[in-house]
């Protein structure tokens, strides 16, 4: 089958909607192969700060794209279109069918195209460049990098607005990235998005059990492995890993390091959710909805039904 017939479901939602034991309870009942999009689980030697699916869930049905890059490594939206259409091409070429799940809106909009041309957004490397950048200048140093890049973004930023210009910096080099031909090309796939919507509350509650079971499970242990393996890596500023090392070095108590990643998790799910408000073509279900799983088989006996 050519790539023009690829099709891909998309399962998404932010972290803690259970959108890994949706996927992989789907992939089993349907025959059907789970690609991971997001954006922290694509690292190896992360499985418990990130969240990976359970060893029971990647026993259900092959699982592709979690642990395929270095810590140490640079990962972007455009190496993720690559390697899922390739994933989803090998899937389709053995007769099956594809499940994208993930919490990383920027890869599932990248991947079906529908990334809006006046959306956009830093890579992770982008992002870590400039924020290791006002760690290290005054901000009228920032300002003065803003203004020689986006002349036109500096003035409409009030001078001592640190966060607008640190968000207007991003967004300047993500325009210089795009017109040199940096970013993702939408790959010749159909995916069929689904967004599971969650209750804040509900959410919150489902974040903190994650977050206790992370540090019960291993989380300090894999964080001090991480970075006697990679060194001081950006992606042990990520959630969760920055508050293990700090209670492994007797900065902060383990209910301090517990609490810290219980917050910054639920902002990071919060903002999720305003992005995949944003997604116009998208199906939508309650994550913790009686009828849910009803729903997604639905969904799914349809998808597949399509040839």
């Amino acid at each position: 089958m050519g790539r023009e017939a690829l099709r891909a479901l998309a399962i998404c939602g932010p972290t803690a909607s259970g959108k890994s034991e949706f996927a992989s309870r789907l992939a089993a009942e349907y025959g059907a192969e789970v690609v991971n999009a997001d954006s922290r689980q694509i690292y190896r030697g992360m499985r418990v700060g990130t969240g990976w699916p359970t060893d029971e869930q990647l026993a259900r049905a092959p699982h592709h794209l979690f642990g395929i890059a270095s810590p140490a490594q640079t990962y972007n939206a455009g190496l993720f279109v690559r390697d899922a259409s390739a994933a989803i091409s090998a899937i389709t070429a053995r007769g099956k069918w594809a499940i994208v799940s993930g919490g990383t809106g920027l890869y599932i909009e990248a991947l079906a195209g529908s990334m809006p041309l006046d959306r956009l957004v830093a890579s992770d490397e982008l992002r870590e460049r400039v924020r290791a950048e006002a760690l290290a200048h005054p901000h009228e140093a920032l300002r003065a990098w803003l203004a020689a890049v986006a002349p036109d973004a500096v003035a409409r930023i009030a001078a001592g607005d640190r966060y607008r210009t640190l968000r207007g910096l991003e967004a300047a080099l993500a325009a210089r990235e795009a017109s040199a031909g940096r970013t993702a090309s939408p790959a010749d796939v159909d995916v069929q998005i689904i967004v599971l919507e969650a209750p804040r509350a509900a959410l919150r509650g489902r974040i903190e059990t994650r977050v206790r079971w992370m540090f019960a499970s291993g989380l300090v242990e894999e964080a001090l492995a991480l970075e006697r393996e990679f060194g001081a890596v950006p992606a042990l500023t990520g959630i969760g890993y920055a508050e293990a090392l700090a209670y492994a070095r007797g900065l902060m108590r383990r209910d301090e390091a517990t609490s810290a990643t219980c917050g910054r998790t639920t902002a990071y799910a919060k903002r999720q959710q305003t992005w995949f408000r944003r997604i116009a073509r998208a199906q939508r279900l309650d994550a913790f909805g009686a009828g849910t799983w009803s729903s997604l088989r639905t969904l799914a006996r349809e998808f597949a039904a399509v040839k």
